[in-house]
């Protein structure tokens, strides 16, 4: 259903903004990291006014949010944060910490919660990566710093983390903004405003089940990704004219869409690996495809009557291949005994590890991803230069005849999408 967006910004004279989403994808998200390297080395002084980010890509978006340095200086900082990370520093893989954790829930389930720890909040002790990101962003307890500054200096406007409620089961958006942007309420989502902390950014990218809840405000909070189904939308309400939205999802083709991944039975990593695509991966391109669909309607309205709709620019990029199947090259290198549990749950007969990919914090297997995803941005570099410097792209109109009024900024004419993702022509701004 379209609806009215919110009044800041909602003339189609608004100011020109780039947001850039990130969504979710465990260790995926190392992915996104590749695609800024290559947008950096080609802009390395851009500035996006507006940041979101969803389960693991909240990390990625507080990172850039909060950077004093330039859009290159960011991106080769959060280089190495994820180049360097190994899985002891996100959960605790000692043996005996993962065997009694196993133990437990085992207990509490055969015991019907009976025996076994009181709670019992996760199958794994994230413990690490708490410490590891407070000290990456120089935040163990309180406000992140540099994010107001950045706010305050005009560099940053806006700034949104999503997550997911387990007391309520609303989606919320914590949003850091300039003082003029409002807050926004939909049915079971809305957003609420904050100094982003260590607990957002936790609270975002906790897969549920794996990772524990995180309390926020008296209320406990897990992975954005598990309600949010716009995540187009936060940047949207934000007042974002364009958007850069980095999925980590691999776009298959028809044959090998129909193309079984295991044979037989489906193994639990097989199944929990589906649910973890179509909670965390799916939807960027979906809310995508709604926007494309619902613009068509928009463009069958007069431009002097869209009011008080603006058009939107999107480009989608997603990887040019299956970060499932490459993390099967990777699976040897994890932790014996968190190997040998995984294999318990059937990664071994899947030829895409989609699980496992979620859970492969390995360096070899991160520097890949970040590989795949510079070479990518590479090869769609001329989209994205359309994108982010439209002027400079786009040649300047042709003079307009006398009596009448030359074609605006919001008029532009579409571009055609590429192969596996790329810009959606003309698309309207509405409630998602």
């Amino acid at each position: 259903m379209v609806a009215p967006p919110p009044s800041q910004g909602s003339s189609p004279s608004a100011p020109d903004r780039l947001g850039l989403v990130m969504g979710g994808g465990g260790a995926r998200a190392a992915y996104q990291v590749g695609m800024l390297q290559a947008v950096a080395e080609r802009f390395p002084n851009l500035e996006f006014p507006i940041i979101t980010g969803v389960s693991a890509g909240a990390i990625n978006a507080v990172h850039l949010a909060a950077h004093p340095g330039t859009f290159a200086e960011a991106v080769d900082d959060l280089a190495r944060l994820w180049g360097d990370l190994t899985v002891d520093q996100v959960f605790r893989v000692e043996p005996r910490t993962l065997i009694l954790n196993t133990l437990r829930w085992g207990l509490q389930l055969g015991s019907g919660g009976l025996i076994g720890a009181p709670q019992m909040r996760s199958l794994m002790d994230a413990t690490p990566l708490s410490t590891f990101l407070g000290a990456k962003l120089n935040a163990p307890d309180g406000p992140i710093p540099g994010i107001e500054e950045k706010i305050e200096s005009g560099r940053l406007r806006a700034l949104a983390i999503s997550t997911s409620s387990y007391s309520t089961g609303q989606s919320v958006t914590w949003i850091q903004t300039s003082p003029d942007i409002e807050e926004w309420e939909r049915p079971q989502r809305r957003s609420r405003r904050t100094r982003m902390s260590l607990a957002h950014v936790l609270a975002s990218s906790s897969i549920p089940l794996f990772f524990p809840a995180v309390e926020i405000e008296g209320q406990w909070y897990g992975d954005g990704g598990i309600r949010l189904s716009a995540p187009l939308s936060p940047a949207l309400h934000l007042g974002a004219t364009r958007l850069l939205a980095i999925s980590t999802r691999f776009d298959r083709t028809t044959a090998e869409a129909e193309r079984p991944v295991v044979d037989g039975y489906p193994p639990p990593a097989q199944v929990i690996g589906q649910m973890l695509n179509a909670v965390f991966l799916d939807l960027v391109d979906q809310d995508a495809w709604r926007v494309e669909r619902l613009n068509r309607l928009l463009r069958r309205v007069p431009p002097g009557e869209r009011s008080p709709y603006r058009i939107v620019e999107i480009m989608t990029l997603r990887p040019s291949v299956d970060l499932g199947q490459l993390a099967n090259e990777f699976e040897l290198q994890l932790p014996r005994t968190f190997r040998f549990l995984v294999r318990g749950l059937g990664t071994r007969e899947a030829r895409s590890q989609d699980l496992l990919s979620f859970l492969l914090f390995q360096p070899d297997y991160l520097r890949r991803m970040i590989e795949v995803g510079r070479r990518d941005a590479e090869s769609r570099m001329g989209e994205i230069e359309a994108l982010v410097d439209p002027d400079r792209a786009r040649p300047p109109p042709p003079p307009a005849p006398e009596g009448r009024r030359p074609r605006g900024a919001h008029e532009r004419p579409g571009r055609p999408s590429g192969s596996g993702g790329g810009l959606v022509p003309r698309t309207g701004i509405f409630d998602i």
